[in-house]
């Protein structure tokens, strides 16, 4: 009977050591899992910290670009505004001439260049106008000088082309030995009169205010 005892309380000593144990290792265990939770949530709060001050890093730069670009921006755009403008205005009016009064603009050309065409023969290639118009007024102009001419392509001149003007007219002359040419356009009427007068003609069609 005494062995029985013996034997139970030892079973007993058995259990509560086990028992104390396991206590100990949830315990630690427990310590252990607040402590990696704490880890971690202080892991994301300073991911999420320096995810947040990237972000508006990011942020305040791209609004710095994109106010430094509007002024720029505005200002191509009124530039192309009114170079528009002034192209529009340009087709009505040549639109509104006659074919002849358009002629009368390329004659003014060659006229102006006859001491560079001196001492040479031309034959001209006549581009969107009349071949009998075109050969009396180069005739007219030129005298002697001229020899004949032939009725040409507009993308003989499509190189030089106002972009926006509508029409593609002029002369191309050559001289016979191969060692000149010149061209005469409306295009390069167009050049001249924007190199000249673009101001005056924008305030004119602004009623004398460029926009802002």
């Amino acid at each position: 009977m005494e062995e029985l005892r013996s034997t139970e309380a030892l079973d007993n000593e058995i259990r509560n050591d086990a028992r104390k144990k396991a206590e100990q290792i949830l315990a630690k265990a427990e310590k252990t899992a607040l402590s990696l939770i704490e880890n971690v949530n202080q892991k994301v709060q300073d991911e999420e910290a320096a995810a947040q001050k990237n972000c508006d890093a990011r942020l305040a730069l791209y609004k710095k670009n994109k106010e430094a670009a509007l002024p720029l921006e505005k200002q191509r755009y009124l530039v192309l505004t009114i170079h528009n403008a002034v192209i529009d205005a340009m087709n009505e009016y040549f639109d509104a001439l006659k074919e002849s009064e358009r002629l009368d603009i390329i004659r003014m050309l060659v006229e102006r260049s006859k001491d560079l065409l001196d001492g040479k023969t031309f034959n001209a290639t006549i581009i969107g106008f009349k071949k009998l118009s075109a050969d009396r007024m180069l005739k007219k102009v030129l005298g002697k000088a001229y020899s004949s001419g032939t009725v040409g392509d507009e993308r003989l001149i499509s190189d030089e082309a106002v972009k926006g003007f509508n029409r593609r007219e002029g002369v191309v002359l050559q001289s016979e030995d191969g060692s000149m040419i010149c061209r005469f356009t409306l295009d390069e009427k167009i050049k001249e009169i924007l190199d000249t007068y673009s101001r005056e003609l924008a305030e004119t069609l602004f009623c004398g205010r460029i926009p802002e």
